[in-house]
């Protein structure tokens, strides 16, 4: 009898851990995406027509004309040379270590 009421013991304490841990973790994605039933509080980005996409910026929408290409920024531009230079870096690094095998 003891033993039995034991493991009834741990196994609530366990499904009562479950529930708090879900009821926490979707209060996390609550304050990263927001609600289901609101707009989105983030960004997204959404192609509109030809040439033509919509950016919302928490909660703000814009409208930009042009190709993606032409639409660039300087964090933009900082963001393609840093990748850029990190690929070529790793690729040499990469070389290097094939050749001294």
């Amino acid at each position: 009898m003891n033993v039995t009421l034991k493991f009834i013991g741990l196994v609530v304490v366990l499904l009562v851990g479950v529930a708090i841990g879900l009821q926490t973790a979707e209060r996390g994605i609550y304050k990263v995406e927001g609600r289901p039933d609101q707009l989105p509080q983030t960004f997204y980005i959404k192609k509109v027509d030809k040439g033509q996409m919509e950016i919302a910026v928490m909660g703000t929408t814009k409208q930009i004309e042009g190709e993606p290409a032409e639409v660039t920024t300087y964090v933009s531009q900082f963001g393609e040379s840093m990748g850029s230079m990190i690929k070529n870096s790793t690729k040499k690094l990469i070389d290097w270590l094939a050749g001294m095998l």
